[in-house]
């Protein structure tokens, strides 16, 4: 018996057809006269009722490309008018809305539209256009008067802020990290807050370290009177004894907090011969005490208990000493990219 492929079976069903054979005579006939590889009978009925219904070639039809309806034009468009009208939804609602696969509604959002899904970021405030352009002039000015004085005037400034100080603030989960062997449990670290006993503490700093560190007393409100004292009893003479040459022109900053303002504040820097840098209200970002020196003295500080106000006022102290004089002169380096970062976003918060 001879070999025939299926091609040249399909000719003979189709010739045995056209005779009026049955579909199981038909079979018989091809298995008295193929070797090895003869067609089914199931396969035999179908070729049977295709020539039945009309059809005369016993070639294969061409197969299709698979459809891409998921990832059509239209699909792709479906897909992000859904995320823009609901920036929230997980990728399985977006695909239920859609009415296709996950893969696919995936494959449309990173590849196609090449999204991502973030989370939001706090901010101090939501700021108006009239905050956002009092930011972006205050930013210009300092800008221009640093051009002016060749790259010199954030260096040139001393600024201070105050902050609360707990006598002991916890560890951050990072913080706590530590290495493991493969087949160890992993640490486990209980939950903790912050102390409810805290300290304020004021400092006065500048590119070349920390001049005052000030413990404000326990039960002691922050005014302008006693803000004004501090300047006068303890700033200006620790000035003075660390950087002469500045303490005849102060270069300072302070935020813009209801003490730094009073009247009797600005006819101390009257009589002293103390020129203010501007701050806009609502910038922490634009100021080096909050975005830089306050953040990483606490990180130093953090999983340490302090007994009393003296001892975290000494923690502080050893802080300051220990830092090099290029993390403050970077942080003011850092300022003035701040600065040029929030013109370039037209007044909005710099993010880290």
């Amino acid at each position: 018996m001879a070999t025939f492929t299926f091609e040249e079976q399909r000719v003979i069903i189709r010739f045995l057809h056209l005779r009026g054979m049955k579909p199981i005579e038909t079979h018989q006939q091809l298995s008295e006269t193929c070797n090895d590889g003869v067609m089914d009978v199931k396969n035999v009925h179908s070729w049977v009722r295709q020539f039945t219904e009309g059809r005369k070639s016993c070639e294969n039809k061409p197969k299709e490309p698979p459809s891409r309806t998921s990832r059509s034009e239209d699909m792709v468009a479906r897909g992000e008018q859904i995320v823009m009208e609901d920036r929230r939804l997980t990728v399985r609602q977006t695909a239920t809305n859609a009415g296709i696969s996950v893969g696919s509604v995936d494959t449309i959002l990173h590849d196609d539209l090449k999204l991502r899904k973030v989370s939001a970021r706090w901010v101090p405030r939501k700021l108006t256009d009239e905050n956002k352009a009092s930011r972006v002039a205050m930013c210009q000015a300092m800008l221009s008067r640093d051009k002016d004085m060749n790259s010199a005037f954030f260096s040139s400034i001393v600024t201070m802020d105050e902050t609360w100080m707990p006598m002991f603030n916890p560890e951050t989960k990072q913080q706590s990290a530590q290495w493991k062997h493969t087949n160890s449990p992993p640490p486990k670290k209980f939950r903790v807050t912050a102390s409810a006993e805290k300290m304020m503490a004021g400092m006065f700093w500048d590119s070349e370290g920390v001049i005052l560190t000030h413990c404000v007393p326990k039960g002691t409100t922050v005014t302008g009177k006693t803000y004004e004292d501090v300047l006068r009893t303890k700033f200006l003479p620790a000035l003075r004894e660390k950087w002469s040459k500045k303490a005849a022109a102060v270069l300072f900053h302070h935020d813009n907090a209801p003490p730094h303002r009073a009247t009797r504040v600005h006819q101390f820097f009257e009589d002293n011969n103390f020129e203010v840098a501007p701050h806009a209200p609502y910038s922490p970002d634009l100021a080096p005490s909050d975005f830089w020196l306050f953040p990483t003295l606490k990180d130093t500080l953090r999983g340490r208990t302090f007994s009393s106000c003296s001892a975290l006022a000494t923690a502080i102290l050893q802080w300051s000493q220990r830092t090099p004089k290029e993390a403050f002169a970077a942080a003011m380096q850092s300022w003035h990219q701040r600065c040029e970062k929030c013109v370039s976003l037209q007044g909005d918060y710099v993010e880290k």
